[in-house]
């Protein structure tokens, strides 16, 4: 039977007698779940290099902790959770050597509207990045996981380690303040009274 009839379950009891030695059930985990772990990573931490840094020891972990896992959650929560904390722990690292750097990018939705349009696209996304930039770390990661990775309320929810409740009132909370920053205007410069004296009759 091929390692793509199997099951996540599956294939992980296949890594736990099968590793380090043999790597085709690994593989086929990480074939399945590395594209939208990188997407993840790409959200949470805005750049690719670092996004490739942090997904690759993501799946390091995965390789060398897979025996630890105990089956008590779905092996797809348990690896988010490692995504999570892992790219939690670079972003702050990153915090220490240098000035926050530009995050995350278009969301699916607005990619899909905006895909004929390659101008509009633009436009769109530096207001969602400016938009994004004014959240919290928590509520922008809140986002990453539900948009950037399409978790369910409920796998968000294990995968942070908290209630369905506090998850879905951390989700409102978010995107109440994406939706708030996105449609306020820029500030207004104001007008320099020399030069509108000046330029009076």
């Amino acid at each position: 039977m091929g390692t793509e009839t199997l099951t996540d379950e599956q294939l992980v009891a296949r890594c736990k007698v099968e590793l380090p030695y043999e790597v085709e059930a690994y593989s086929e985990l990480l074939r399945r779940h590395q594209p939208v772990a990188f997407r993840t990573c790409l959200k949470m931490l805005g750049s690719t290099q670092d996004a490739e840094e942090a997904c690759q020891d993501v799946f390091l972990q995965v390789f060398h902790k897979i025996h630890a896992f105990e089956g008590r959650a779905q092996f797809k929560t348990w690896l988010y959770r490692i995504v999570f904390n892992r790219c939690v722990e670079r972003r702050r690292h990153l915090a220490r050597r240098r000035e926050r750097h530009a995050e995350f990018t278009e969301t699916t939705q607005l990619e899909e509207a905006t895909r004929e349009d390659p101008a509009l696209q633009r436009e769109l996304s530096g207001k969602v990045r400016d938009a994004l930039d004014h959240l919290a770390d928590d509520e922008r990661h809140m986002i990453a996981l539900r948009y950037g990775s399409g978790l369910s309320l409920q796998e968000i929810a294990d995968v942070l380690e908290i209630g369905l409740s506090a998850a879905k009132m951390r989700l409102y909370r978010a995107q109440e303040r994406f939706k708030a920053t996105w449609t306020s205007p820029p500030p207004q410069a104001h007008p320099n009274p020399a030069l509108t004296a000046a330029t009076q009759p």
